[in-house]
């Protein structure tokens, strides 16, 4: 940098007239700071809410599913041969055979439709995070008439550890001299999970692997085969699935989670750079005092720009001093106000006070998330909105000359 330009950046720092702390320079500060706080709150509440929810559907689900293509479930020898092909597939972590069944859970006059999910919970590395997300009693369904509810499902209900549940069984009706019966039966609540997702919170319940068939009536059948991968391979699941599929043959069926939940995480990501660039529009509005702050200093120093033009100071020189100061507050000032944005934001997730519906946001609590890429972009976004602001007056110094100036 000239030895020039260094000089003045210098001064305009440690100067004891403090240039930068004048009004038209605080304006500018203040309006940046909170245009750019603003930015990085909503940048970092909502990549803390697909974060989040990305991490807690891969955890409550699997990441593969496999249903028998010519048949509504799948028997001992399908589970044999898919269970041997998975094995010698190095991406895959963990494999689980489970049935699931809707039905209404029920405690007194109060109702609820439900998904029972049968697993084999003495498996010791289960495709789901079952074992982990059970918070009240026991995640171990040792009797055939145990079952684990959500902790959402079992605030609807009225239940707790320890109490009963009865399960009806829609699909599974009979003809007898008083009419249609629906099979049912009553069940005690062992454990109550909270995954932290409101809608498998409020809906899933767990059971025994025998249990959930003989509730079903499918003995020695199963709904599906989930399939865990490792975490190096969560995001080419659907590669996967596609490339097992045509192995395994058109006997079977192969979805991945990202055929189910990708159109939400690819409209979470639109909007999220649709908000980035609505609210970039507070950093440009912001600006408007970046040219006020150039202009003002620009005429107050009129005689300064002149006497450095007589000794030999070029326009690009003049420039410089300006465009430096400019950018120098600039860049102080965006990181001070996402350092001011991601203290908001953290104060906003962990207050109590107010929450998310979980029937329509999946999730009750407002999650953040801080990374240096967000971080980056903002500041890059910012710096060059102000540096496009700021260059706007002083591009005309070009036309100053010498004598008028020094007059």
């Amino acid at each position: 940098m000239n030895k020039i330009v260094s000089f003045f950046l210098k001064k305009f720092i440690v100067s004891p007239r403090k240039e930068w702390l004048q009004a038209n320079s605080l304006f500018m500060v203040v309006g940046i700071i909170i245009s750019v706080a603003t930015l990085t709150i909503a940048l970092a509440i909502f990549q803390g809410y697909e974060t989040v929810l990305k991490e807690t559907i891969l955890n409550v689900n699997s990441h593969i599913y496999i249903f028998n293509n010519k048949s509504d479930y799948l028997n001992s020898e399908d589970i044999e041969h898919l269970q041997t092909f998975l094995q010698k597939q190095p991406q895959v972590a963990a494999v689980g055979s489970i049935v699931l069944s809707e039905a209404t859970a029920a405690n007194g006059k109060r109702l609820k439709g439900c998904l029972i999910r049968g697993i084999n919970w003495q498996q010791q590395n289960l495709p789901t995070t079952y074992k982990q997300v059970v918070q009240q009693g026991t995640f171990k369904l040792q009797k055939p008439d145990e079952v684990v509810l959500g902790t959402k499902l079992a605030q609807k209900l009225n239940l707790k550890v320890g109490e009963k549940v009865k399960l009806i069984s829609p699909a599974n009706v009979e003809f007898s001299p008083m009419g249609l019966q629906t099979s049912s039966n009553n069940y005690q609540v062992v454990g109550l999970y909270d995954s932290g997702m409101y809608e498998y919170d409020s809906r899933y319940v767990f059971m025994n692997l025998t249990a959930a068939q003989q509730f079903k009536k499918i003995e020695n059948k199963f709904s599906m085969v989930e399939v865990k991968l490792g975490s190096d391979f969560i995001d080419k699941a659907d590669y996967y699935a596609y490339l097992w599929q045509e192995q395994l043959g058109y006997d079977y069926q192969l979805s991945s989670w990202i055929d189910f939940n990708g159109n939400l995480f690819s409209l979470l990501k639109l909007e999220k750079w649709v908000l980035f660039i609505i609210l970039s529009f507070l950093v440009l509005i912001a600006s408007f005092n970046v040219v006020s702050f150039v202009s003002t200093s620009i005429m107050e120093k009129r005689r300064e720009q002149g006497i450095l033009k007589a000794y030999g100071a070029t326009n690009a020189i003049i420039r410089k001093i300006y465009l430096g100061k400019t950018m120098l507050i600039a860049f102080i000032t965006v990181n001070l106000g996402q350092i001011i944005g991601f203290l908001l934001a953290w104060f906003i997730g962990t207050q109590q006070f107010f929450m998310l519906k979980g029937d329509v946001y999946f999730l009750e609590k407002i999650n953040i998330s801080i990374n240096f890429y967000n971080w980056m972009i903002t500041l890059v976004v910012s710096l060059l909105i102000i540096l496009a602001a700021a260059w706007i007056p002083i591009k005309k110094l070009t036309s100053l000359q010498i004598t008028t100036a020094i007059k």
